[in-house]
Protein backbone atom coordinates (compact mmCIF):
# COMPACT_ATOMS: atom_id res chain seq x y z
CA UNK A 1 0.00 0.00 0.00
CA UNK A 2 1.52 3.31 -1.14
CA UNK A 3 1.23 5.94 1.60
CA UNK A 4 -0.46 9.06 0.21
CA UNK A 5 0.25 12.63 1.39
CA UNK A 6 -1.45 15.87 0.31
CA UNK A 7 0.05 19.35 0.80
CA UNK A 8 -2.24 22.42 0.84
CA UNK A 9 -0.33 25.71 0.81
CA UNK A 10 -0.67 28.87 -1.25
CA UNK A 11 3.12 29.14 -1.62
CA UNK A 12 4.06 27.04 -4.67
CA UNK A 13 7.74 26.92 -3.69
CA UNK A 14 6.89 25.16 -0.41
CA UNK A 15 4.55 22.73 -2.17
CA UNK A 16 7.15 21.78 -4.80
CA UNK A 17 10.13 21.46 -2.45
CA UNK A 18 8.18 19.48 0.16
CA UNK A 19 6.63 17.26 -2.55
CA UNK A 20 10.02 16.32 -3.97
CA UNK A 21 11.46 15.61 -0.52
CA UNK A 22 8.54 13.37 0.45
CA UNK A 23 8.65 11.53 -2.88
CA UNK A 24 12.32 10.76 -2.22
CA UNK A 25 11.23 9.21 1.09
CA UNK A 26 8.89 6.85 -0.79
CA UNK A 27 5.53 8.62 -0.36
CA UNK A 28 2.96 9.28 -3.07
CA UNK A 29 2.42 13.06 -2.99
CA UNK A 30 0.05 15.64 -4.46
CA UNK A 31 -0.45 19.32 -3.64
CA UNK A 32 -3.01 22.13 -3.94
CA UNK A 33 -2.46 25.90 -3.91
CA UNK A 34 -5.77 26.87 -2.29
CA UNK A 35 -8.39 25.49 0.06
CA UNK A 36 -11.04 24.79 -2.57
CA UNK A 37 -8.63 22.77 -4.70
CA UNK A 38 -7.30 21.05 -1.57
CA UNK A 39 -10.80 19.95 -0.52
CA UNK A 40 -11.42 18.50 -3.99
CA UNK A 41 -8.10 16.62 -3.94
CA UNK A 42 -8.77 15.34 -0.42
CA UNK A 43 -11.88 13.71 -1.89
CA UNK A 44 -10.25 12.41 -5.10
CA UNK A 45 -6.67 11.59 -3.99
CA UNK A 46 -7.78 10.08 -0.64
CA UNK A 47 -4.60 10.98 1.26
CA UNK A 48 -3.67 9.33 4.54
CA UNK A 49 -1.93 12.48 5.83
CA UNK A 50 -2.59 16.13 4.87
CA UNK A 51 -0.28 19.09 5.54
CA UNK A 52 -2.52 22.17 5.69
CA UNK A 53 -1.33 25.77 5.89
CA UNK A 54 -3.56 27.88 8.14
CA UNK A 55 -3.11 30.98 5.95
CA UNK A 56 -4.48 30.37 2.45
CA UNK A 57 -4.96 33.88 1.11
CA UNK A 58 -8.57 34.90 1.76
CA UNK A 59 -9.61 31.39 2.82
CA UNK A 60 -10.00 30.29 6.44
CA UNK A 61 -7.77 27.31 7.22
CA UNK A 62 -10.05 26.20 10.06
CA UNK A 63 -13.03 26.00 7.70
CA UNK A 64 -10.96 24.00 5.21
CA UNK A 65 -9.97 21.64 8.05
CA UNK A 66 -13.61 21.12 9.08
CA UNK A 67 -14.66 20.39 5.50
CA UNK A 68 -11.81 17.90 5.02
CA UNK A 69 -12.64 16.06 8.26
CA UNK A 70 -16.25 15.91 7.15
CA UNK A 71 -15.14 14.30 3.87
CA UNK A 72 -12.74 11.83 5.49
CA UNK A 73 -12.55 11.81 9.26
CA UNK A 74 -9.77 9.18 9.17
CA UNK A 75 -7.27 11.39 7.32
CA UNK A 76 -4.69 12.85 9.70
CA UNK A 77 -4.29 16.63 9.19
CA UNK A 78 -1.04 18.34 10.22
CA UNK A 79 -1.24 22.12 10.50
CA UNK A 80 1.59 24.23 9.08
CA UNK A 81 1.86 27.61 10.79
CA UNK A 82 4.18 30.57 11.27
CA UNK A 83 5.87 31.07 14.65
CA UNK A 84 3.41 33.69 15.88
CA UNK A 85 0.32 31.69 14.97
CA UNK A 86 0.66 28.72 17.36
CA UNK A 87 -2.56 29.52 19.23
CA UNK A 88 -4.54 29.12 16.01
CA UNK A 89 -2.80 25.77 15.41
CA UNK A 90 -3.80 24.56 18.87
CA UNK A 91 -7.38 25.61 18.12
CA UNK A 92 -7.17 23.59 14.90
CA UNK A 93 -6.10 20.50 16.90
CA UNK A 94 -9.20 20.91 19.04
CA UNK A 95 -11.16 20.77 15.79
CA UNK A 96 -9.64 17.46 14.69
CA UNK A 97 -6.09 18.20 13.49
CA UNK A 98 -3.50 15.56 14.43
CA UNK A 99 -0.51 17.84 15.06
CA UNK A 100 1.09 21.12 13.99
CA UNK A 101 4.50 22.15 12.76
CA UNK A 102 6.06 25.63 12.74
CA UNK A 103 7.65 27.17 9.68
CA UNK A 104 10.43 27.00 8.70
CA UNK A 105 10.81 23.21 9.11
CA UNK A 106 13.17 20.49 7.88
CA UNK A 107 12.36 17.24 6.13
CA UNK A 108 13.51 15.10 9.05
CA UNK A 109 11.01 16.77 11.37
CA UNK A 110 8.26 16.28 8.77
CA UNK A 111 9.12 12.57 8.38
CA UNK A 112 8.89 12.01 12.16
CA UNK A 113 5.41 13.59 12.25
CA UNK A 114 4.30 11.44 9.28
CA UNK A 115 5.50 8.27 11.04
CA UNK A 116 3.52 9.22 14.15
CA UNK A 117 0.44 9.94 12.01
CA UNK A 118 0.60 6.51 10.37
CA UNK A 119 1.09 4.85 13.76
CA UNK A 120 -2.04 6.65 14.91
CA UNK A 121 -3.98 5.51 11.82
CA UNK A 122 -2.92 1.92 12.48
CA UNK A 123 -4.05 2.17 16.10
CA UNK A 124 -7.42 3.58 15.01
CA UNK A 125 -7.92 0.60 12.72
CA UNK A 126 -7.04 -1.87 15.47
CA UNK A 127 -9.46 -0.24 17.91
CA UNK A 128 -12.24 -0.27 15.32
CA UNK A 129 -11.65 -3.91 14.43
CA UNK A 130 -11.56 -4.95 18.09
CA UNK A 131 -14.95 -3.33 18.53
CA UNK A 132 -16.33 -5.10 15.47
CA UNK A 133 -14.82 -8.52 16.09
CA UNK A 134 -16.81 -11.05 18.05
CA UNK A 135 -15.11 -13.19 20.68
CA UNK A 136 -12.99 -15.78 18.94
CA UNK A 137 -13.97 -19.34 19.70
CA UNK A 138 -11.35 -21.23 17.75
CA UNK A 139 -8.32 -23.21 18.84
CA UNK A 140 -4.65 -23.70 18.15
CA UNK A 141 -3.51 -25.23 14.86
CA UNK A 142 -2.13 -28.45 16.27
CA UNK A 143 -1.91 -31.78 14.49
CA UNK A 144 0.37 -34.53 13.19
CA UNK A 145 -2.17 -36.27 10.95
CA UNK A 146 -1.38 -36.42 7.22
CA UNK A 147 -4.46 -34.32 6.40
CA UNK A 148 -3.34 -31.52 8.73
CA UNK A 149 0.24 -31.66 7.43
CA UNK A 150 -1.18 -31.03 3.96
CA UNK A 151 -3.14 -28.03 5.28
CA UNK A 152 -0.05 -26.61 7.00
CA UNK A 153 1.97 -27.06 3.81
CA UNK A 154 -0.59 -25.06 1.81
CA UNK A 155 -0.54 -22.33 4.45
CA UNK A 156 3.23 -21.97 3.99
CA UNK A 157 2.87 -21.77 0.20
CA UNK A 158 0.05 -19.22 0.34
CA UNK A 159 1.82 -17.03 2.88
CA UNK A 160 4.56 -16.48 0.28
CA UNK A 161 2.00 -15.46 -2.37
CA UNK A 162 0.05 -12.71 -0.67
CA UNK A 163 -2.25 -11.72 -3.55
CA UNK A 164 -3.74 -15.16 -4.21
CA UNK A 165 -7.41 -15.56 -3.29
CA UNK A 166 -8.14 -18.53 -1.01
CA UNK A 167 -11.26 -20.65 -0.39
CA UNK A 168 -11.35 -22.68 2.84
CA UNK A 169 -13.97 -25.39 3.17
CA UNK A 170 -14.82 -27.75 5.99
CA UNK A 171 -17.43 -28.55 8.59
CA UNK A 172 -18.37 -26.04 11.28
CA UNK A 173 -15.81 -25.89 14.07
CA UNK A 174 -12.85 -27.29 12.11
CA UNK A 175 -10.76 -24.10 12.41
CA UNK A 176 -11.28 -22.19 9.16
CA UNK A 177 -10.72 -18.84 10.87
CA UNK A 178 -7.44 -20.10 12.32
CA UNK A 179 -6.20 -21.02 8.84
CA UNK A 180 -7.05 -17.52 7.59
CA UNK A 181 -5.17 -15.99 10.54
CA UNK A 182 -2.14 -18.21 9.92
CA UNK A 183 -1.97 -17.28 6.23
CA UNK A 184 -2.23 -13.57 7.07
CA UNK A 185 0.26 -13.63 9.96
CA UNK A 186 2.92 -15.43 7.88
CA UNK A 187 2.52 -13.19 4.82
CA UNK A 188 3.97 -9.78 4.01
CA UNK A 189 0.53 -8.36 4.90
CA UNK A 190 0.97 -9.23 8.58
CA UNK A 191 1.55 -5.56 9.53
CA UNK A 192 -1.80 -4.67 7.99
CA UNK A 193 -5.21 -5.48 9.49
CA UNK A 194 -7.09 -8.74 9.13
CA UNK A 195 -10.80 -7.94 8.98
CA UNK A 196 -13.08 -10.87 9.84
CA UNK A 197 -16.60 -10.67 8.44
CA UNK A 198 -19.32 -13.18 9.29
CA UNK A 199 -21.51 -12.97 6.18
CA UNK A 200 -24.31 -14.88 7.89
CA UNK A 201 -24.50 -12.36 10.74
CA UNK A 202 -25.12 -9.28 8.55
CA UNK A 203 -28.75 -8.55 7.56
CA UNK A 204 -29.10 -8.97 3.77
CA UNK A 205 -30.04 -5.35 3.15
CA UNK A 206 -26.91 -4.10 4.97
CA UNK A 207 -24.27 -6.34 3.39
CA UNK A 208 -23.22 -3.89 0.67
CA UNK A 209 -22.96 -0.88 2.99
CA UNK A 210 -20.98 -2.91 5.57
CA UNK A 211 -18.50 -4.22 3.00
CA UNK A 212 -18.21 -1.22 0.66
CA UNK A 213 -19.28 1.70 2.88
CA UNK A 214 -21.60 4.53 1.91
CA UNK A 215 -21.64 8.23 1.08
CA UNK A 216 -23.42 10.90 3.08
CA UNK A 217 -27.19 10.93 2.35
CA UNK A 218 -26.92 7.68 0.33
CA UNK A 219 -30.00 6.48 2.20
CA UNK A 220 -32.15 7.50 5.16
CA UNK A 221 -29.96 7.68 8.26
CA UNK A 222 -26.66 8.07 6.38
CA UNK A 223 -25.73 11.31 8.14
CA UNK A 224 -22.03 11.10 7.18
CA UNK A 225 -19.73 9.18 4.89
CA UNK A 226 -18.65 5.81 6.25
CA UNK A 227 -15.83 3.60 5.02
CA UNK A 228 -16.68 -0.05 4.47
CA UNK A 229 -14.78 -2.98 5.94
CA UNK A 230 -12.98 -3.63 2.63
CA UNK A 231 -11.61 -0.08 2.62
CA UNK A 232 -10.63 -0.30 6.30
CA UNK A 233 -8.68 -3.47 5.50
CA UNK A 234 -6.56 -1.70 2.84
CA UNK A 235 -3.08 -3.23 2.87
CA UNK A 236 -4.26 -6.30 4.80
CA UNK A 237 -6.59 -9.28 4.54
CA UNK A 238 -10.37 -9.74 4.53
CA UNK A 239 -11.73 -13.03 5.88
CA UNK A 240 -15.23 -13.72 4.57
CA UNK A 241 -16.70 -16.39 6.82
CA UNK A 242 -19.96 -18.19 5.94
CA UNK A 243 -19.51 -17.12 2.32
CA UNK A 244 -22.51 -19.17 1.21
CA UNK A 245 -24.82 -16.76 3.06
CA UNK A 246 -24.02 -13.79 0.77
CA UNK A 247 -27.11 -12.71 -1.23
CA UNK A 248 -27.02 -13.28 -5.01
CA UNK A 249 -27.02 -9.56 -5.89
CA UNK A 250 -24.04 -9.00 -3.59
CA UNK A 251 -22.23 -11.97 -5.15
CA UNK A 252 -22.23 -10.08 -8.45
CA UNK A 253 -20.63 -7.04 -6.83
CA UNK A 254 -18.08 -9.18 -4.99
CA UNK A 255 -17.11 -10.84 -8.28
CA UNK A 256 -16.63 -7.43 -9.89
CA UNK A 257 -14.44 -6.33 -6.99
CA UNK A 258 -12.28 -9.47 -7.23
CA UNK A 259 -11.72 -8.85 -10.94
CA UNK A 260 -11.04 -5.09 -10.75
CA UNK A 261 -9.89 -4.59 -7.12
CA UNK A 262 -12.00 -1.43 -7.08
CA UNK A 263 -15.21 -0.60 -5.24
CA UNK A 264 -17.87 2.07 -5.10
CA UNK A 265 -19.43 3.13 -1.84
CA UNK A 266 -23.23 2.97 -1.72
CA UNK A 267 -24.42 6.24 -3.25
CA UNK A 268 -20.94 6.97 -4.63
CA UNK A 269 -19.73 7.44 -8.21
CA UNK A 270 -15.97 7.17 -7.80
CA UNK A 271 -13.99 3.95 -8.03
CA UNK A 272 -11.79 3.39 -4.98
CA UNK A 273 -8.64 1.26 -5.33
CA UNK A 274 -8.26 -1.18 -2.44
CA UNK A 275 -5.27 -3.47 -1.89
CA UNK A 276 -6.57 -6.47 0.06
CA UNK A 277 -6.34 -10.23 -0.04
CA UNK A 278 -9.62 -12.14 0.12
CA UNK A 279 -9.79 -15.38 2.11
CA UNK A 280 -13.26 -16.93 2.02
CA UNK A 281 -14.63 -19.83 4.04
CA UNK A 282 -17.78 -21.91 4.06
CA UNK A 283 -19.18 -25.13 5.50
CA UNK A 284 -21.68 -25.36 2.64
CA UNK A 285 -21.32 -27.43 -0.51
CA UNK A 286 -21.02 -24.57 -2.99
CA UNK A 287 -21.17 -26.89 -5.99
CA UNK A 288 -24.62 -28.04 -4.84
CA UNK A 289 -25.59 -24.40 -4.23
CA UNK A 290 -24.55 -23.61 -7.83
CA UNK A 291 -26.84 -26.37 -9.13
CA UNK A 292 -29.71 -24.89 -7.10
CA UNK A 293 -28.96 -21.40 -8.50
CA UNK A 294 -28.11 -20.11 -5.00
CA UNK A 295 -24.44 -19.36 -5.72
CA UNK A 296 -22.76 -17.91 -8.80
CA UNK A 297 -20.58 -20.39 -10.65
CA UNK A 298 -18.20 -17.68 -11.91
CA UNK A 299 -17.71 -16.35 -8.37
CA UNK A 300 -17.00 -19.88 -7.11
CA UNK A 301 -14.21 -20.41 -9.66
CA UNK A 302 -12.85 -16.91 -9.03
CA UNK A 303 -12.58 -17.65 -5.30
CA UNK A 304 -11.46 -21.25 -5.63
CA UNK A 305 -7.96 -20.42 -6.90
CA UNK A 306 -6.21 -22.27 -4.07
CA UNK A 307 -8.70 -24.44 -2.13
CA UNK A 308 -7.99 -25.69 1.38
CA UNK A 309 -10.18 -28.53 2.64
CA UNK A 310 -10.09 -28.84 6.43
CA UNK A 311 -10.64 -32.37 7.74
CA UNK A 312 -13.30 -33.15 10.34
CA UNK A 313 -11.88 -33.83 13.80
CA UNK A 314 -13.17 -37.43 13.73
CA UNK A 315 -10.88 -38.04 10.70
CA UNK A 316 -7.74 -36.72 12.38
CA UNK A 317 -6.94 -39.71 14.58
CA UNK A 318 -4.72 -39.00 17.56
CA UNK A 319 -4.76 -35.27 16.83
CA UNK A 320 -7.82 -35.38 19.11
CA UNK A 321 -5.62 -36.24 22.10
CA UNK A 322 -3.02 -33.60 21.18
CA UNK A 323 -5.75 -30.97 21.08
CA UNK A 324 -7.34 -32.19 24.32
CA UNK A 325 -3.97 -31.93 26.11
CA UNK A 326 -3.43 -28.46 24.65
CA UNK A 327 -6.84 -27.25 25.86
CA UNK A 328 -6.28 -28.81 29.28
CA UNK A 329 -3.00 -26.91 29.68
CA UNK A 330 -4.61 -23.69 28.44
CA UNK A 331 -7.57 -23.84 30.84
CA UNK A 332 -5.50 -25.05 33.78
CA UNK A 333 -3.62 -21.75 33.52
CA UNK A 334 -6.73 -19.68 32.88
CA UNK A 335 -8.71 -21.07 35.84
CA UNK A 336 -5.76 -21.73 38.15
CA UNK A 337 -6.27 -25.52 38.16
CA UNK A 338 -3.70 -28.34 38.19
CA UNK A 339 -5.42 -31.28 36.47
CA UNK A 340 -2.66 -33.62 35.30
CA UNK A 341 -4.37 -35.37 32.41
CA UNK A 342 -6.95 -37.86 31.17
CA UNK A 343 -7.59 -41.43 32.33
CA UNK A 344 -6.93 -44.07 29.64
CA UNK A 345 -10.66 -44.86 29.29
CA UNK A 346 -11.36 -41.18 28.72
CA UNK A 347 -8.78 -41.11 25.94
CA UNK A 348 -10.44 -44.10 24.31
CA UNK A 349 -13.81 -42.38 24.48
CA UNK A 350 -12.42 -39.13 23.07
CA UNK A 351 -10.93 -41.04 20.14
CA UNK A 352 -14.10 -43.04 19.41
CA UNK A 353 -16.62 -40.16 19.72
CA UNK A 354 -17.70 -38.65 16.37
CA UNK A 355 -17.31 -34.94 17.41
CA UNK A 356 -20.08 -33.40 15.26
CA UNK A 357 -19.00 -29.96 16.51
CA UNK A 358 -15.36 -30.72 15.65
CA UNK A 359 -12.50 -28.84 17.38
CA UNK A 360 -14.86 -26.22 18.79
CA UNK A 361 -16.88 -28.93 20.55
CA UNK A 362 -13.74 -30.55 21.99
CA UNK A 363 -12.55 -27.18 23.24
CA UNK A 364 -15.88 -26.50 24.96
CA UNK A 365 -15.92 -29.96 26.57
CA UNK A 366 -12.44 -29.57 28.08
CA UNK A 367 -13.12 -26.01 29.23
CA UNK A 368 -16.36 -27.09 30.93
CA UNK A 369 -14.61 -29.96 32.75
CA UNK A 370 -11.80 -27.74 34.01
CA UNK A 371 -14.28 -25.13 35.27
CA UNK A 372 -16.55 -27.62 37.06
CA UNK A 373 -14.06 -30.10 38.52
CA UNK A 374 -10.97 -29.91 40.70
CA UNK A 375 -9.46 -33.40 40.30
CA UNK A 376 -6.09 -34.98 39.64
CA UNK A 377 -7.15 -36.81 36.47
CA UNK A 378 -10.24 -36.48 34.27
CA UNK A 379 -12.45 -39.60 34.52
CA UNK A 380 -15.34 -40.88 32.38
CA UNK A 381 -17.85 -39.43 34.84
CA UNK A 382 -16.53 -35.94 34.12
CA UNK A 383 -17.38 -36.18 30.41
CA UNK A 384 -20.70 -34.79 29.12
CA UNK A 385 -23.47 -37.38 28.79
CA UNK A 386 -23.45 -37.15 24.99
CA UNK A 387 -19.77 -38.22 24.95
CA UNK A 388 -20.18 -40.83 27.72
CA UNK A 389 -23.15 -42.50 26.03
CA UNK A 390 -22.17 -42.08 22.42
CA UNK A 391 -22.23 -45.85 21.86
CA UNK A 392 -26.00 -45.63 22.13
CA UNK A 393 -26.28 -42.97 19.44
CA UNK A 394 -27.15 -43.46 15.81
CA UNK A 395 -23.59 -42.91 14.55
CA UNK A 396 -22.47 -46.17 16.20
CA UNK A 397 -25.51 -47.96 14.80
CA UNK A 398 -24.43 -46.86 11.35
CA UNK A 399 -20.81 -47.92 11.95
CA UNK A 400 -21.89 -51.41 13.07
CA UNK A 401 -24.55 -51.80 10.40
CA UNK A 402 -24.30 -54.82 8.12
CA UNK A 403 -26.16 -55.54 4.87
CA UNK A 404 -28.22 -58.21 6.68
CA UNK A 405 -29.83 -55.56 8.88
CA UNK A 406 -32.95 -53.88 7.55
CA UNK A 407 -32.82 -50.28 8.78
CA UNK A 408 -34.37 -48.98 5.56
CA UNK A 409 -37.96 -49.62 6.53
CA UNK A 410 -40.86 -48.64 4.32
CA UNK A 411 -41.21 -44.87 4.39
CA UNK A 412 -37.53 -44.28 5.33
CA UNK A 413 -36.42 -40.76 4.35
CA UNK A 414 -32.82 -39.59 4.79
CA UNK A 415 -33.84 -35.92 4.94
CA UNK A 416 -36.31 -36.68 7.74
CA UNK A 417 -33.61 -38.56 9.67
CA UNK A 418 -31.16 -35.67 9.32
CA UNK A 419 -33.81 -33.20 10.49
CA UNK A 420 -34.69 -35.41 13.45
CA UNK A 421 -31.05 -35.49 14.58
CA UNK A 422 -30.69 -31.74 14.02
CA UNK A 423 -33.81 -31.00 16.08
CA UNK A 424 -32.48 -33.24 18.87
CA UNK A 425 -29.16 -31.36 19.10
CA UNK A 426 -30.90 -27.97 18.98
CA UNK A 427 -33.22 -29.03 21.81
CA UNK A 428 -30.27 -30.28 23.88
CA UNK A 429 -28.34 -27.03 23.33
CA UNK A 430 -31.33 -24.86 24.26
CA UNK A 431 -32.00 -26.95 27.37
CA UNK A 432 -28.37 -26.67 28.42
CA UNK A 433 -28.31 -22.88 27.99
CA UNK A 434 -31.81 -22.24 29.42
CA UNK A 435 -33.03 -21.05 26.05
CA UNK A 436 -30.19 -18.55 25.43
CA UNK A 437 -29.88 -18.39 21.62
CA UNK A 438 -26.36 -16.88 21.62
CA UNK A 439 -24.90 -19.51 23.95
CA UNK A 440 -26.79 -22.34 22.23
CA UNK A 441 -25.50 -21.27 18.81
CA UNK A 442 -21.92 -21.34 20.17
CA UNK A 443 -22.41 -24.89 21.45
CA UNK A 444 -23.81 -25.95 18.08
CA UNK A 445 -21.08 -24.20 16.12
CA UNK A 446 -23.46 -22.12 14.01
CA UNK A 447 -24.38 -18.44 13.91
CA UNK A 448 -27.22 -17.07 16.02
CA UNK A 449 -29.11 -16.21 12.83
CA UNK A 450 -28.69 -19.77 11.50
CA UNK A 451 -30.01 -21.16 14.80
CA UNK A 452 -32.98 -18.81 14.72
CA UNK A 453 -33.83 -19.91 11.17
CA UNK A 454 -33.76 -23.57 12.19
CA UNK A 455 -35.95 -22.92 15.25
CA UNK A 456 -38.48 -21.16 13.01
CA UNK A 457 -38.32 -24.10 10.59
CA UNK A 458 -38.71 -26.90 13.15
CA UNK A 459 -40.62 -25.48 16.10
CA UNK A 460 -42.77 -22.56 14.96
Amino acid sequence: MKKRILIIDDEKTICLSLSEGLKDLGYKVDYALNGKSGIRKADDFKPHVIFLDMRLGNENGLEVLKTIKNIDNDAEVVIMTAYGNVETAVLAMKNGAFDYIKKPFDLGEIDIIISKAFDNLKMKKKIYLLEKEKEYTGSAMIGNSSSMKEVLSKIDILSKNDNVTVLITGETGTGKELVAEAIHNKSTRRDGPIVKINCGAIPKDLVESELFGYEKNAFTGAAARKKGLFEIADGGTVFLDELGEIPMDMQTKLLRFLEERKLKRVGGLQDIDVDIRIIAATNKNLEEAIKKKKFREDLYYRLNVIPIKLPALRDRGRDILLLAEYFLSKYNKKFNKSIKGFESKVKERLLSYSWPGNVRELKNVVERIVILHDVEYIDLLHLPAVVQNHNKTSDTVLESWSPKQDIFNEGFCLEDEVQRIEKKYITMALDKTDGNYSKASQLLGISRFALKRRIEKYFE
